[in-house]
């Protein structure tokens, strides 16, 4: 008897759910401070950086891509969640002003300095 055939979107939904597991795991066990769906991300990436498994981010494409074009519907909940929490936000607002600015301007430098020994490098090695 033959196997059915696994619908691609399907077998690619199964593999960010595996991933999302695994990921939620390795944060339980590991006590780590990020939700278990970045864990599981972060492993993907890994997987597809790694030259054995790089053919896993391809199993998770035909479900992942659907998803991305459709992005912009998983923010409606927090989204909402913010507008139910303002007066909260209103009460706090120059504690999170000062954290968005500063962690604004922290990747901002993080990004030029990175952006100027990148350049720097890149110089040397033509040179």
């Amino acid at each position: 008897m033959r196997a059915p055939h696994t619908p691609p979107v399907l077998l690619g939904l199964a593999v960010l759910l595996a991933l999302q597991l695994v990921g939620t795991a390795a944060v339980a066990l590991l006590h780590l401070p990020v939700p278990g769906a970045v864990a599981g991300l972060v492993l993907l990436v890994a997987l597809g950086a790694w030259r054995r498994t790089r053919s896993v981010p391809r199993l998770a494409a035909p479900a992942g891509n659907p998803l991305l074009a459709h992005l912009q519907l998983l923010f409606v909940p927090p989204g909402v969640g913010a507008l139910l929490e303002l007066s909260h936000l209103a009460r706090n607002a120059l504690p999170l002003a000062l954290a968005v600015g500063a962690s604004f301007v922290a990747g901002l430098l993080v990004a030029g300095r990175l952006l100027q020994g990148l350049l720097a490098r890149h110089q040397e090695r033509s040179a």
